[in-house]
């Protein structure tokens, strides 16, 4: 009999997730049944960001609640969760972090019936920090998990430091829809002068993508850019378009009126096909998160040939980003440093293409299909594993659990 998998996810928007789950089911087939739970269909802040698209969703799953996340409440949610374990029979559970309800339902039922708990793991210890109670507790969770699957360098760093041993981490890639990604961006590239003349933007353009937030620190990337325009003689011909929707747009437009920043472009929120078409009129990508577990619009920038500008709190710049090869990381919190970045590509425009080059050629192996193998590699090492031949096969008391735990 094959081990039986229960994979928890948040939200069936993540289009890039669906590929790699759809990976995954196929490769996992043959030695395991997958099956996948998704809480709802999307959260409020991604509502204006394109329809669901299940065609990209080749897997087995459930939708628990036809609604946002936040649309729901706790009750309801821990309710249905609950409902689903003792439904499903499964062998290994892969719980999608540490911050919903559903989590601790999820590694407090599992450990209660002897279950393999996996969990997955993208923060940093940059990231967003936390007061020292919230830290305690969200070791005391990893701490009861029996492995991880996490991304990046500095969250394996921040696993080991919270207590996973080193040999129960499984990493795994970042990935998103590489193909369908490239596919777009070339047809929209071979019209860009067109582009470039509909939407009224710049010849050159350096690009932000994501949520319009105080986390996301582009208030630094407006001021660095106003200091670029005001002393560069080039300047005239680059803009800054911000691709995007969120509570802090009015500030930043504000920002923008009051300094009298030129070519500075707001142009909403888009779905992430039409987020490709921003980035084939665009030459640089500037991501100054001041919070960010990893980046995914790292990687869809770097798959549009695209140099990049990373804040070094987020997780891409650790993993992702080869200093004068495919770009720079810098500080967040530094306006001169970014200046001097961005005014880096004014001065050498011949470094758009061969970074840009550099940047794809680096991408292109992170691919969904990798990501499922890291996976599906980390559960064959788990099946191997004493521990669950022991206590997920057999019926050891809670105490031994813990013993061979060894906590």
């Amino acid at each position: 009999m094959k081990p039986k998998v229960l994979l928890l996810h948040n939200i069936m928007w993540s289009h890039y997730k669906a590929t790699v789950f759809s990976a995954l089911h196929e490769l996992i087939k043959a030695d395991f049944d997958l099956f996948v739970l998704q809480m709802a269909l999307t959260e409020k802040q991604r509502k204006n960001l394109g329809e669901l698209d299940l065609a990209y969703h080749q897997y087995p799953y459930k939708i628990l609640f036809n609604s946002s996340m936040e649309e729901v409440s706790r009750f309801r949610k821990a309710s249905a969760i609950l409902r689903e374990l003792i439904y499903h029979e499964y062998d290994i559970i892969i719980i999608p972090g540490y911050a919903y309800v559903m989590c601790w339902i999820a590694l407090l039922y599992s450990i209660l019936k002897r279950k393999f708990i996996i969990i997955s793991f993208d923060s940093t210890e940059m990231d967003n920090p936390h007061p020292w109670y919230k830290e305690v507790l969200k070791k005391w969770f990893i701490l009861l998990c029996d492995a991880a699957y996490t991304y990046g360098t500095k969250s394996k760093e921040y696993l080991i430091k919270l207590g996973m041993p080193p040999d129960v981490i499984f990493t795994r890639c970042q990935a998103t829809h590489n193909e369908k990604i490239e596919e777009l961006f070339k047809e929209f590239r071979s019209n860009r002068n067109q582009l470039v003349q509909d939407l009224g933007v710049c010849r050159f353009n350096f690009i932000y993508v994501g949520r319009l937030s105080k986390e996301k620190n582009i208030e630094t990337l407006l001021l660095a850019f106003n200091k670029v325009i005001k002393e560069h003689p080039l300047a005239d011909h680059w803009g800054v378009i911000i691709v995007g929707s969120g509570p802090d747009k009015e500030q930043l437009q504000r920002i923008a009126d009051d300094n009298n920043i030129p070519n500075v472009y707001f142009v909403g929120g888009h779905s992430w096909t039409e987020v490709i078409k921003y980035y084939a009129i665009s030459d640089v990508l500037v991501l100054p998160s001041l919070s960010e577990p990893w980046g995914l619009v790292v990687n869809e920038a770097m798959i549009c040939r695209q140099p990049v500008l990373v804040s070094d709190r987020c997780g891409a710049a650790h993993d992702l980003v080869n200093n004068g090869e495919n770009g720079f990381t810098f500080n967040p919190l530094d306006v001169e440093d970014l200046s001097n970045k961005l005014a880096y590509f004014l001065d050498n425009p011949k470094e758009l293409e061969r970074m840009g080059s550099n940047a794809m050629k680096i991408i292109s192996g992170y691919t969904p299909r990798l990501a499922a193998e890291q996976m599906l590699n980390g559960l064959k090492k788990v099946i191997d594993n004493d521990y669950f031949k022991i206590n997920c096969h057999e019926s050891y008391n809670n105490a031994i659990r813990l013993n061979k735990r060894g906590r």
